[in-house]
């Protein structure tokens, strides 16, 4: 019998660095690309059951993991969620899956949530003089 082994998923930067995992080996520290901002308008193109299922998706996945650059992964499910929701009798098991990765990359299970990694929103610097 052969077992398989599979590929340990990558852990986020940003939690190996509060771990303290680049300490001892700064040099291996990896900067994660930039994104191209945050989400903009949904396209226009979308029919008005995907554009329910984009704004759905949106509204559900934790904040700051959507962004600009996620646009097409989002429409394709989006889309997918549309027709599941036309007739989930006859949605193909295939697409389901489909549906199930996309919405797991964006973080909407609860075991993918602890797996997505997001920016830390930047704090507001205390301005000691805004009394005055």
């Amino acid at each position: 019998m052969e077992v398989l082994n599979m590929a340990r998923p990558r852990t986020p930067t940003n939690l190996l660095d509060a771990r303290g995992s680049f300490r001892k080996h700064p040099e291996r520290k990896r900067v994660d690309p930039d994104t191209a901002g945050p989400l903009s308008a949904a396209p226009d193109h979308l029919t008005e059951q995907a554009l329910e299922c984009w704004q759905d998706i949106v509204a559900s996945a934790p904040h700051g993991v959507i962004t600009d650059s996620d646009r097409i992964a989002l429409e394709l499910a989006a889309n997918l969620l549309a027709q599941f929701r036309t007739d989930p009798g006859e949605f193909k098991s295939m697409r389901l899956v489909r549906l199930e990765v996309l919405l797991g990359k964006f973080g909407m299970t609860p075991a993918d949530r602890s797996r997505v990694s997001i920016a830390p929103r930047a704090k507001p610097s205390a301005n000691p003089f805004a009394d005055f």
